[in-house]
């Protein structure tokens, strides 16, 4: 998923109120929980962030379910990624969790911690078909509370139209360094338009860029007991930022800040405004849709030139979890075993959320797969021996450590102050929120 540092805070009223709306034809009368968040008998309630593409194919999902099970209604609550960790908190305040949820990595701990998710593992899911680290990426503390929703990995998306428009070669992503997609980047903004860039401004993204970039470092953003870099760390990567504003590779801060505020189809790569973006491999799908298929899923770079040393590693794009709250968990865990497990859901959703986990699933689907979710499939399994080992799971509030240090990017790149200082800062307060 993109990086998306700043939510709305919306009154609970509007919140809900939009949650409903945005439910699709399977929506029951009465979406709403009671105490505890227990769904009405015979109803569920299943909250996703996302984006049009992937509102539709999750709504195929839901209907062809629904055939199957003609007496259970689930009604869809979709969100954009900003407002929905707002909106499910105000849930969780109000007792009204979603009987089935959509996780990020960052949040799993946090939420898992709380007695907010179902311990899948006592339940009869089959994981017997995925690999044992897409089960484990769904395990806090041994206790397994959330299904893997597709596999996927850290990219840089490419636009060949704009490489063309500047006369660019593309890049050879298995053996180009940071400072050959400076270089490159700089050379394609000034060779087209104005308001047309060379790269995304990594440093406002953040991550997955950030994270690869201290793992090219020999370090981790979180080392298992809190933060796993230093201030020196992050120096390098604030250094680095201001390199790809001031060679004008990247826009400048204002607009790169904007950009970080912006739906996936919004933003100046999906609009053909950038050559390159920072991504997850799974959201080649929804920028392919923007840009009529022209997109190409490249390597980040290395610090050696070759992509052995790129450290990437294959990470949940999201996940699948049921609410420890709801009065309908066998209905509930049933239908996430039908997502991951059938044959029929993974020819509708594909790989928007990722390439699947389920390895049969992914073989029975694969000759039905074409454009951009072959595109992410083959991606994932051409760096297999390229693969670092997977980082730790983000602590409870890491999520506040990822908006510390946004925060003191954005003064280095408004020139509010130096990356020595900043880095030094965004330590301190990133290693408070760890406690």
């Amino acid at each position: 998923m993109p990086s998306r540092r700043s939510l709305l805070a919306l009154p609970a009223a509007v919140l809900v109120s939009s949650g409903l709306a945005a439910c699709g034809p399977n929506m029951p009368s009465g979406s709403g929980g009671g105490a505890g968040g227990a769904s009405d008998e015979g109803s569920l309630r299943f909250a996703w962030w996302g984006n049009a593409v992937r509102d539709d194919l999750t709504r195929e999902a839901i209907s062809t379910y629904a055939k199957e099970t003609p007496d259970l209604a689930i009604a869809g609550e979709p969100t954009d990624w900003t407002g929905y960790w707002d909106k499910l908190a105000t849930q969780v305040a109000g007792g009204e969790v979603p009987d089935i949820l959509q996780m990020d990595e960052a949040y799993l701990s946090e939420y898992s911690s709380r007695g907010i998710l179902l311990d899948l593992g006592d339940t009869a899911i089959d994981t017997a078909e995925f690999e044992s680290s897409a089960v484990d990426a769904g395990k806090v503390d041994g206790r397994l509370f959330a299904l893997n929703a597709g596999v996927n990995a850290p990219v840089l998306l490419a636009n060949p139209e704009v490489f063309r428009a500047a006369g660019a070669e593309m890049p050879d992503d298995s053996t180009w360094t940071w400072d050959d997609l400076l270089e490159t980047s700089a050379a394609i903004t000034k060779a087209t338009p104005d308001g047309t860039y060379g790269v995304q401004q990594l440093g406002a993204a953040g991550d997955p860029s950030l994270s690869v970039y201290l793992r090219q470092l020999g370090v981790e953003k979180f080392d298992g007991e809190g933060l796993g870099f230093s201030a020196d760390h992050l120096e390098q990567w604030m250094d680095y930022s201001l390199r790809l504003q001031s060679s004008k590779a990247s826009p400048g801060a204002s607009l790169a800040v904007e950009e970080t505020g912006k739906a996936v189809d919004q933003t100046l790569f999906a609009t053909g405004k950038c050559a390159l973006a920072s991504a997850w491999s799974n959201q080649v799908v929804s920028n392919d849709q923007a840009l009529d298929g022209a997109v190409k899923v490249l390597r980040l770079p290395s610090m050696t030139g070759s992509a052995r040393d790129v450290q990437l590693w294959y990470k949940a794009s999201m996940y699948f979890c049921a609410s420890a709250r709801s009065s309908q968990q066998s209905a509930a865990t049933a239908f996430l075993d039908w997502l991951v497990n059938s044959p029929d859901a993974g020819r509708i959703l594909v790989a928007e959320r990722g390439v699947p986990a389920n390895l049969s699933v992914r073989e029975e689907i694969r000759g039905d797969l074409s454009g951009a979710d072959l595109k992410a499939v083959d991606f994932i399994e051409s760096i297999a021996d390229e693969l670092g080992d997977p980082p730790p799971i983000t602590p409870p509030g890491g999520t506040a450590v990822s908006d510390a240090l946004g925060r003191h990017m954005e003064d280095v790149l408004f020139g509010r102050t130096s990356p020595p200082e900043a880095s030094e800062a965004a330590v301190t307060e990133a290693a408070g929120q760890l406690g």
